[in-house]
């Protein structure tokens, strides 16, 4: 008994010992720490092999086979928290880069890529709808806005993609970029989804968080559907993963310059780490991949991408790629942005054809070509057309029917465009009612505060009070001497009203 007692000693002193000096070091150091414990158990497993053979082992102190089996499970438990301790220090140093955190910070870090644990320590945790969240106190009411953003994306996913979101999703908030990039192991770093707990990080005041929310989400509902066709979750390119996140986030080449967009091999950017080694700074393997998505959608339709999804292997992804597309992988590489180009200067000419239809006031003229763009335009298009289907209105004087078209375009709208197209009217509605013109000036800013998107740098309604005061002539005057109309339209028929008005002081 007594021989246990210091069996179990020695273990616990000497795993505590292989912790200490293993999780103190970096890479090399750790390999070879581990390296020189393992030798010394091998060679413990050894004399427990001999001993048994033999009924004891005098110079080992092994009085009997007992003891010699003893010894062999003694070795082999200490192999077993050696070879985990260095496995924990080898993950940790290569992930991050960084071989000076301390041993908890380690372990934690280890131990979050595989439970639902937080990569940080001293956070506080919660639940809502089936979602574990992270958190400083600091971000506490961060919470929220995810949890709203995070229902309505469920619902669209779990549609579209036939998946069934019942929880298990945890969200990490990082208070900085820093801690962000540590836990992913790379820098510039928006957000990231550990696929072995299924944890979205990210940084809850980023003036893009719902995007990268999304982004990530997207990532775990891909995650789901891998689960539930029991398929393997690293069998798709990661530049079809990484080009859906982006679609889904509903990014748009609207924010490209095409021409400048360089690519490269599809075939580069299968695996993660070649996705994430590829960026240069000239090349951006999220533009290629976004583009690429969005290329096959515009010709294929949506339902391409849970098709391609359910593909059992990269090789069988390409194989039905590249039979939906009829050509090769590298021949698509070669034409899908040529043909993009084509569209966005298709569509240039045709914003551009609008404008000096206007000019022209041939207003028949404006409302086909605003008809087409709205055909085969993206949301971006379609807002600018609209706009210019407003000025139109303006240009003839019909202010009533600008301000409907404009009210009709904010109720049937999408949230992105809601700040700018309020303001606009609150411009408009200067021609009309100053009271209106409060109205939604009040109404922009209550989306402003909702959607922490700073558009206007001044307090813009505190103007819009003046107008609709006693002192509306020094409303007036500030608004037009600081440049608050943006409207050209507007500022024509505005600066005419007030000096009707006022004669003498506009």
């Amino acid at each position: 008994m007594k021989s246990i007692f210091k069996r179990i000693f020695s273990l616990v002193l000497f795993s505590y010992l292989a912790y200490f000096l293993i999780l103190n070091q970096g890479l090399v150091g750790g390999f070879m720490i581990a390296g020189m414990f393992l030798i010394t158990c091998m060679v413990l497993f050894i004399a427990s092999i001999m001993g048994i053979i033999k009924g004891s082992l005098k110079f080992m102190k092994l009085q009997n086979v007992g003891e010699a089996v003893g010894l062999m499970v003694y070795s082999i438990l200490l192999t077993f928290v050696v070879i985990l301790v260095g496995v924990i220090n080898s993950f940790v140093v290569y992930t991050t880069g960084d071989p000076h955190q301390s041993k908890n910070d380690k372990v934690r870090l280890f131990a979050s890529t595989l439970f639902q644990v937080s990569s940080q320590a001293e956070l506080l945790k919660t639940e809502k709808n089936g979602v574990t969240y992270f958190y400083s106190e600091k971000n506490k009411d961060e919470i929220s806005k995810m949890n709203e953003v995070l229902q309505r994306e469920r619902e669209i996913f779990n549609s579209f993609l036939g998946t069934n979101d019942e929880g298990g999703l945890t969200i990490e908030f990082h208070e900085d970029y820093d801690s962000l990039e540590a836990g992913y192991g790379a820098e510039e770093v928006a957000g990231y989804y550990n696929l072995g707990n299924k944890s979205i990080h990210l940084v809850p005041t980023d003036e893009s968080w719902e995007l990268i929310l999304v982004h990530e989400y997207s990532h775990y509902q891909s995650h789901l559907f891998s689960n539930q066709h029991g398929l393997s979750i690293t069998r798709i390119p990661s530049w079809f993963e990484e080009g859906i996140a982006d679609y889904f986030a509903e990014e748009s080449n609207f924010w490209y310059d095409l021409e400048s967009v360089e690519l490269i091999d599809f075939h580069d950017l299968d695996s993660q780490q070649e996705f994430d080694n590829a960026a240069t700074d000239v090349y951006d393997p999220y533009t290629q991949s976004f583009l690429a998505v969005q290329s096959l959608v515009e010709a294929h339709g949506k339902d391409i991408i849970p098709e391609l999804l359910k593909s059992r292997s990269t090789d069988a992804f390409y194989k039905k790629l590249e039979a939906m597309i009829d050509m090769e992988i590298e021949e698509y590489k070669d034409l899908f942005l040529e043909e993009m180009i084509a569209e966005q200067n298709q569509m240039m000419e045709m914003l551009d054809l609008a404008y000096e239809q206007l000019d022209k006031k041939e207003y028949e003229g404006v409302q086909k070509t605003v008809a087409e763009i709205k055909k085969v335009g993206d949301i971006y298009d379609i807002d600018a057309a609209e706009w210019i289907l407003v000025d139109a209105q303006l240009d003839q004087g019909n202010f009533e029917e600008a301000a409907g078209l404009l009210n009709r375009k904010i109720e049937e709208g999408t949230e992105e465009f809601l700040i700018e197209d309020l303001f606009f009217l609150a411009e408009i509605y200067l021609l009309i009612d100053p009271q209106l013109s409060l109205e939604a000036a009040l109404k922009a800013e209550k989306a402003n505060q909702n959607n922490e998107y700073y558009f206007y740098e001044e307090d813009l309604v505190t103007i819009y009070k003046k107008i609709n005061s006693p002192d509306s002539k020094a409303g007036y005057r500030q608004l037009l001497r600081d440049e608050w109309i943006y409207n050209s339209y507007v500022l024509k028929n505005l600066t005419d009203k007030l000096s009707k008005e006022y004669p003498g002081d506009f």
